[in-house]
């Protein structure tokens, strides 16, 4: 059984042994900066593959939002019904990354980015609610 326990600058991986709980620093693979935040991937090993890939941030199961209320996506997240071609002629991208919503901070090629659909965007709460 493998758990993650947060720590400062990173995370520990704790692994059963048969001699108890042993710790291991994982230093991130790449550290990306987005809409104000920053977001750290890791490298995780497939033993079936016998290789590693990067782990990014799951933002379906555990959405996170820029200051103005806009969603952080994964470019290979899979596309939203709001989603809209690059150009007119295309097709509807399947993913977030194809879609000409997806705002990327620095590159073309960034994988982490925040989507500038304002149906997706959080309503600001209004200060009758508070």
């Amino acid at each position: 059984m493998i758990k993650l326990k947060n720590c400062q600058g990173g995370f520990f991986v704790l692994q059963k042994e048969s001699d108890g709980m042993r710790s291991e620093h994982k230093d991130p693979y790449r550290i990306y900066r987005v809409g104000g935040k920053i977001f750290l991937v890791y490298l995780e090993y497939d033993q079936e593959l016998n290789d590693t890939y990067p782990v990014y941030p799951d933002f379906t199961q555990n959405p996170e939002y820029t200051e103005e209320g806009r969603p952080f996506s994964a470019s290979a997240q899979e596309a939203c019904p709001y989603a809209e071609a690059q150009t007119s002629k295309g097709p509807i991208p399947s993913d977030c990354g194809g879609c000409i919503r997806f705002h990327r901070d620095s590159s073309p090629y960034d994988p982490i980015g925040v989507c500038i659909c304002d149906a997706r965007r959080l309503k600001p709460e209004s200060k009758e609610d508070s």
